[in-house]
């Protein structure tokens, strides 16, 4: 099943949130973790991080930012063309750790 960046985030958040074992997985090693899940190594030059939210601290995350020029790669491209839409409620008025994103992956989730 190929999965959108926001069902894979939706669906990481739902295991760590009601899997011990996998919270516990996904703060020791979310590298080794996603490229299990993803089925496929991550870039040497990728970092992966986690960072736990707390009740009274929210993060913000913004995508990297492009050298003004740059071009996108075909494989990049493909990771944004299609024309998708987003189902429901887009806003992130009051979801906590709501993201929409749009890079499509395959994975089995534990």
């Amino acid at each position: 099943m190929a999965w959108t960046r926001g069902q894979l985030w939706d669906k990481v958040v739902e295991q760590a949130q009601n899997n011990p074992k996998y919270l516990e997985a996904l703060k020791a090693d979310p590298r080794g973790l996603m490229e299990k899940q993803l089925g496929t190594a991550i870039p040497a030059g990728v970092n992966v991080k986690v960072i736990e939210e707390t009740a009274d601290t929210y993060y913000v995350v913004l995508p990297a930012i492009t050298a003004e020029g740059a071009e996108l790669t075909d494989s990049d491209l493909e990771k944004v063309a299609g024309g998708g839409t987003v189902k429901g409620d887009a806003s992130c008025d009051s979801a906590q750790g709501c993201a929409i994103g749009v890079t499509v992956v395959d994975v089995s989730l534990v």
